[in-house]
């Protein structure tokens, strides 16, 4: 018996070396996008992979790659490798997971193109009329066998057709009212659900000329591809497509008017998105921007402005993360408003009216007013029990704190259960059924809520409002918690000094075995809620992650997020 077991543990090493062997091997160098400079110019979205080349040429420096291929993680990988081959159960499905590693060592793009627009007079009856059309290109260089494996893979299912355009074989297949068609042309795997995409695709990759037109020539792919890393593992790009067109005509009178209520949201200030994730450094990085006109009237409204410093921060002493963020409530309240002023049949309108009227009456006040009472900035900050199990304290900044509790009583009145001060703090317990998953009994669970004159704070446990209610009347201004380490200074600075949101979290100071085994009772306790039995492979698979492997590789992540006039930024660090 101990043979037989050291013969599989042997296995699941061998196993392992096999999946970094492929992985590493047949890898192409990486290069900015392979793919845009014969991409068609109507592509609204995509995401690239650059192929494993550009992740494992970075493992010896690259702290999230190092866990990764941590050889205390190679019974993890081996495992994992064993449950998928488990789960497959297909023989002919021929596809094993190494030879999807093997298939990810080469570059690949999915994506969407906007098609034109279609008369209505073409378009059968009660089937809607097409705007989008999906495609996948692979580059097959030196994959030819693994490729003739995946297409025997996409053939379990319907019956595949086949003609000539221009000397390319093209496949078709036909599932109830689903059509996928493919085709090789030149190194490229071809694959889209319309035939007029594919077929362009075939003349844009089958050649060696580039394309008159493609996506690169597009100006607001241009500004996205400045805020994409040139050597990016992943990258994708975005834009919206004319909704115009997808809206049905002016709707009969009493119907819902779609274009009226898209012209109310003023998508067309948003031009662009694009952004990547690298492994180039030590800290993985991922960045992307979503640009555009962020003057007052549209989506970028709802982005809170970006400032130097959050007024929660000495709550980060708290935790081992922090995560605040800006939001303009009231603008989004205004711009739905806007949206559906006229979009909206007379008795909808009249509904939506009244509703108004019933919540001023509930509230005191309109809901535009009740909503400016919240001045914006919303803040998380996450501890962790001696069991494991995440506590969360959530603070919300207002101003004038007694209408804000007049809203809360209104609101929560007949759950909360005890209400008393201390200073100019008033603290609420309250209560709301649920039902045990378990026992299947009604019980009642307890939250707690703070308010400051400057503050809301909730919290699971009354302590937790207290000791942040101290912090805030200190406010030393020292860094505390996450902020205060060393690592997230460094990381700070590759951030713009005006961020509209922030987030931060210690990693070393995270219990990784206990939340583990938190997890682990909250599988079994599901189980039995379902009256089954515990997932054993889910159970096993964390049993074999080291606790330590985590916060001996990763020491802390850092994000932040910012506006300007030209758009919103994210960028974020794990180092």
């Amino acid at each position: 018996m101990h043979g037989l077991r050291l013969g599989a543990q042997r296995r699941k090493v061998a196993a392992f070396a096999a999946l970094l062997l492929l992985f590493c091997c047949s890898s192409p160098l990486f290069a900015q996008s392979k793919f845009a400079d014969r991409l068609p110019a109507n592509t609204t979205v995509y995401l690239e992979w650059h192929g494993s080349g550009a992740v494992l040429s970075s493992a010896a420096k690259n702290h999230l790659l190092q866990m990764a291929l941590d050889p205390k993680l190679a019974p993890v990988w081996a495992g994992l490798i064993q449950s998928v081959r488990a789960q497959q159960g297909k023989p002919a499905l021929e596809l094993e997971f190494p030879d999807v590693i093997s298939l990810l060592s080469n570059p690949l793009v999915v994506g969407a193109t906007e098609l034109p627009a279609t008369p209505a007079a073409s378009v059968p009856a009660k089937q809607p009329a097409q705007h989008i059309a999906t495609f996948l290109i692979y580059d097959a260089t030196g994959k030819a066998e693994l490729v003739r494996k995946l297409k025997g893979a996409n053939s379990q299912a319907g019956a595949w057709s086949s003609y000539d355009f221009r000397g390319t074989q093209v496949e078709s297949r036909s599932i109830g009212t689903e059509i996928t068609y493919r085709a090789q042309a030149a190194n490229y795997y071809l694959l889209s659900d319309q035939k007029q995409v594919l077929e362009d695709l075939i003349g844009r990759f089958g050649g060696t000329e580039q394309p008159a037109s493609s996506l690169m020539q597009v100006p607001q792919y241009q500004e996205a591809r400045k805020h994409i890393d040139a050597d990016a593992a992943i990258e994708f790009f975005f834009r919206l497509p004319d909704f115009t067109k997808w809206a049905a005509a002016p709707g009969a009178k009493g119907k819902l008017q779609p274009a009226q209520m898209l012209a109310g949201l003023h998508l067309e200030k948003i031009h662009a998105a694009g952004g990547s994730l690298s492994f180039a450094g030590e800290a993985t990085e991922m960045r992307g921007a979503i640009l555009g006109d962020t003057s007052a009237g549209g989506l970028f409204d709802l982005m809170g402005e970006s400032r130097p410093t959050f007024v929660t921060e000495p709550l980060a002493g708290m935790g081992s993360s922090f995560s605040a963020s800006r939001v303009n409530w009231a603008a989004g309240y205004k711009l739905l408003q806007e949206a559906l002023a006229g979009s909206l049949p007379p008795q909808q309108a009249a509904s939506v009216t009244m509703g108004e009227a019933m919540a001023q009456s509930f509230l005191g006040m309109p809901i535009e007013d009740a909503l400016k009472l919240f001045t914006g900035e919303i803040t998380s900050v996450t501890s962790y029990s001696e069991d494991g199990a995440p506590q969360a304290l959530y603070a919300v900044t207002i101003q004038k704190p007694e209408a804000v509790l007049r809203i809360l009583r209104a609101v929560a009145g007949h759950m909360i259960t005890a209400e008393d001060s201390a200073g100019a703090t008033t603290y609420l317990d309250v209560a709301y059924p649920y039902r045990d998953p378990v026992s299947g009994t009604q019980r009642r669970k307890f939250y707690y809520v703070a308010v400051t004159p400057d503050m809301i704070l909730v919290a699971p446990r009354k302590a937790m409002l207290r000791q942040a209610a101290s912090l805030l009347v200190s406010r030393s201004g020292a860094p505390a918690g996450a902020l205060a380490n060393p690592m997230y200074q460094l990381l700070r600075t590759r951030l713009p000094q005006n961020l509209s949101a922030l987030s931060a979290a210690d990693l070393t100071q995270i219990p990784w075995d206990k939340l583990t085994a938190n997890f682990e009772r909250q599988l079994e306790q599901n189980a039995k809620k379902q009256n089954g039995a515990a997932p054993e492979a889910a159970a096993s698979w964390l049993k074999s992650i080291p606790p330590d492997v985590v916060s001996r590789h990763l020491k802390m992540s850092v994000g932040g997020s910012w506006k300007d006039a030209n758009g919103f930024y994210i960028e974020s660090y794990i180092q």
